[in-house]
């Protein structure tokens, strides 16, 4: 069975949706206490880890029983995460900062700077890298996970929004959102080879997420209100499906393609092969989404 867990940042709840039945559960964080304002999600085995923007701290999730079960302080703003042995590399956005913290011994590790604002976080395990998208320097830190450093930083385009490793594990895709400017915005190809551009697909008004599946892209244009879809083949945008609201986070399981709407809390369920969309009410602000293989 699959599922997608999504994290809502302004009403501090997390959502796990069947992909199938599309029934919800939801997980509130805060319980009234100080806005946790999650925002970003990494896998850990069988645990689900949180980034909670705004009261500074990763949450720790069990996935089967979707319960929270530990919170860890880990800085300023973090934005967000990725597990790589046993380690929590957190974005921390006002610190302009990477923190390596040991998930076992429940420490922080090392603190690393990075460009200004890094706003998401891709490993590459096979090389054994982490990269970060600096979204108000425009640039990428590439850090050696062994050596815990920072061993080259690549110049990109205008507010890179999110970055993520191929399914073939050749190239990053980094969306370069623009955010601001009423121009389209473009993901640009990078090889993890030499770490030089191969190519740039223009999309949508301000792309923020964007799902690899099979020969495809699909990207979610922000304010354009819009997905793009990119055959990655011809290294073009193919065409784009409107869906109103601002998209952010987005997912294609089978035909269906689901993507948060940040302005009006809610769930758009694309279905590529019927042309319909369905809309489901979730949380407030849905931002990151993450698709899980349930065990059972």
């Amino acid at each position: 069975m699959k599922s997608i867990i999504l994290c809502n940042t302004g009403s501090d709840t997390l959502n796990k949706m069947d992909v199938k039945t599309l029934n919800i559960k939801t997980l509130s964080l805060s319980l009234g206490e100080s806005a946790f304002g999650p925002h970003g999600l990494s896998l850990y085995g069988e645990k689900l880890l949180v980034a909670n923007n705004y009261n500074n701290t990763i949450s720790s999730i069990n996935i089967e029983t979707f319960k929270e079960e530990n919170s860890f302080y880990i800085g300023a703003h973090p934005n967000d995460l990725a597990v790589y042995n046993d380690k929590a590399y957190v974005l921390c956005g006002e610190s302009n900062s990477l923190i390596i913290y040991d998930l076992l011994n429940r420490k922080v590790n090392f603190e690393l700077p990075t460009g200004a604002f890094p706003h998401s976080i891709a490993i590459f395990n096979e090389g054994n890298n982490a990269f970060i998208s600096n979204m108000c320097e425009n640039s990428i830190s590439v850090i050696d996970c062994i050596d815990n450093k920072e061993i080259k930083r690549i110049r990109c385009e205008e507010y890179p929004t999110k970055i993520i490793v191929s399914q073939n594990k050749k190239y990053l895709y980094v969306c370069e959102s623009y955010v601001g400017h009423d121009v389209n915005g473009s993901i640009s190809i990078i090889s993890l080879e030499n770490l030089t551009l191969q190519g740039k697909i223009n999309v949508g008004i301000s792309p923020v997420d964007l799902w690899e599946d099979s020969e495809y892209l699909y990207v979610s244009n922000l304010v354009e209100g819009c997905i793009s879809i990119v055959n990655l083949n011809k290294l073009k945008e193919e065409s784009k499906i409107f869906v109103g609201g601002m998209p952010r986070g987005i997912i294609k399981v089978d035909e269906s393609v689901f993507v948060g709407d940040y302005l009006n809390g809610q769930l758009k369920v694309v279905n590529l092969k019927e042309k319909n969309i369905k809309t489901i009410a979730i949380g407030i602000e849905p931002n990151a989404m993450i698709l899980i293989k349930d065990s059972h």
